[in-house]
């Protein structure tokens, strides 16, 4: 019921949890109590609390506390029924019995009983940061009950009497003799209340400090009594006729008659406390050594943190000097790269213009090729325009080829025309002189010195389809057979173009 008061938490850097705390605390909630009536039905009601309290912490986490505590507990029962005793004397005619008959009538009666509590508790205690902390606690309280009372609140009740030996005779309107309807509020002092009773106590919650010393908890708190609240059972109906005056009504109420022999005291709700917390000379002691190790810590991470500043200094330096030197070293490597950007410029126009003379060397050696192979063919064009014919010679019984200064350039000119222009067709005619056999010289070395000079043309890139070989032998002289030079004039074969 006091575990408010059982933590200090720090809202600063001086603040601690304290090991003795006292404080008052409050609250309110379900505070009723629990019985069964006999024949009414029994709801719950609520109420408040309110004490003092005080505990003590032996470390961080655990400790115990004591108090004093005062409960306010309401309860509610509600009758519709119709009580009957019988064998009554009435003080009007004592020699007569009778039997009384009481009807309730939604009649309600509240109940409410003030209980001084002292409670014990084991206290824990859990912080989440600098401020706020888990609280709790739980035990066993010893309650006494020091006030008690009942009251009609609402409804009516009725009293009849019958009397059997009078022929069931019935009396309900004569309020002189006790027998009437009464709707008049009725109160009285719970006889029924002296025993001493134990409860079993809890309290979650959390605390928020509000300076060193200063705090306030806001949380839950319950409590059930497990002893009975009255003293004894009771015999008496709760409505009865006064012994001497019968106009007087005896209302005892639940609690004070036989409806119910048994109550329990039931405590839940909100529990709000403010404590003041301080501490012992052992936590003193506690306090100055963190105090010591916190002033050596901050020296230790003091000096770490100047370490790492210098540190960072020297790094800042450090990179500082390598970015200045790495901006000189780029500043070389461009000098340097434009140097040579500059050496390849001029080693690229040196090669553009090597390889535009190359072009040049090219294009006027290919155009002097063009000149000539143009002037070839012109003179081969004009050489089979005028039907003329080209002359090789031979020496004398032979097929190769020996041609004379004059006769080979023109036979090379005829090759390339006709590599290049395929429309081009010659027919080359072996002949001979008339040294040895006629037929022999018509037949063999007419045509082997035809097919010699094809076989040449052909090596220089002429296509054999263009060449057409024949043989005259020793038919058609040029010159006379009877001299060595005639002889020679006649060893020969001719190009004759189509």
């Amino acid at each position: 019921m006091f575990a408010a008061a059982a933590l200090t938490l720090s809202v600063s850097a001086q603040q601690s949890a304290h090991d003795n705390y006292v404080g008052v605390n409050f609250g309110g909630g379900l505070n009723t109590m629990l019985y069964k009536p006999a024949n009414g039905q029994q709801s719950v009601g609520a109420g408040f609390e309110a004490g003092i309290h005080y505990a003590r912490f032996f470390n961080q986490w655990a400790g115990l506390g004591v108090g004093f505590q005062y409960s306010w507990a309401n309860a509610y029962a509600t009758y519709n029924w119709n009580e009957v005793t019988t064998g009554l004397t009435h003080p009007s005619n004592p020699h007569t019995p009778y039997d009384l008959t009481t009807g309730f009538n939604n009649f309600k009666e509240r109940q409410n009983v003030g209980v001084l509590s002292i409670p014990v508790e084991a206290l824990f205690r859990k912080a989440f940061n600098d401020r706020v902390a888990l609280i709790g606690g739980v035990g066993l309280s010893l309650d006494l009950p020091v006030h008690g009372a009942y009251y009609a609140k609402s409804g009516s009740y009725s009293t009849t009497g019958v009397f059997p030996a009078l022929g069931n005779y019935s009396i309900s309107d004569m309020p002189e003799h006790g027998f009437s309807t009464y709707t008049t509020t009725q109160n009285a002092k719970i006889n029924n209340r002296a025993k001493v009773g134990g409860s079993v106590i809890a309290d979650l919650g959390a605390r928020v400090a509000l300076n060193d010393n200063w705090g306030i908890y806001v949380g839950i708190s319950f409590g059930y009594g497990f002893s009975n609240l009255l003293a004894e059972a009771k015999t008496e109906e709760m409505i009865m006729i006064n012994a001497t005056n019968p106009a007087v009504i005896d209302y005892r109420g639940t609690f004070d008659s036989n409806e119910t022999s048994k109550a329990n005291l039931i405590r839940f709700g909100l529990k709000v406390a403010v404590d003041f917390g301080w501490p012992s000379t052992k936590e003193q002691e506690r306090k100055a050594e963190a105090e010591r190790l916190a002033r050596e810590e901050a020296e230790r991470l003091a000096a770490e943190q100047a370490a790492a500043e210098q540190a960072r200094l020297d790094s800042i330096a450090a990179a500082e000097k390598a970015r200045l030197d790495s901006i000189a070293a780029a500043r070389e490597k461009a000098i340097a790269d434009s140097l040579a950007a500059d050496e390849a410029y001029q080693a690229r126009l040196a090669a553009e213009a090597a390889e535009k003379a190359r072009l040049d060397s090219i294009a006027a050696a290919e155009a002097e090729r063009q000149r000539i192979a143009a002037e070839r063919a012109a003179h081969i064009a004009a050489l089979k325009a005028a039907g003329e014919s080209v002359t090789v010679h031979f020496e004398t019984g032979g097929a190769d080829l020996k041609f004379k200064p004059e006769e080979q350039p023109i036979i090379d000119e005829i090759c390339a025309v006709m590599a290049e222009d395929s429309t081009l067709h010659i027919v080359i005619t072996g002949h001979t002189d008339n040294t040895g056999n006629a037929d022999q010289n018509l037949k063999v070395w007419g045509k082997k010195r035809a097919e010699a000079l094809k076989k040449y043309m052909v090596g220089q890139g002429v296509n054999p389809d263009q060449i057409q070989c024949e043989s005259k032998g020793q038919l058609e002289p040029v010159a006379d057979n009877s001299t060595r030079e005639g002889r020679a004039q006649n060893r020969r074969v001719n190009i004759r173009f189509e």
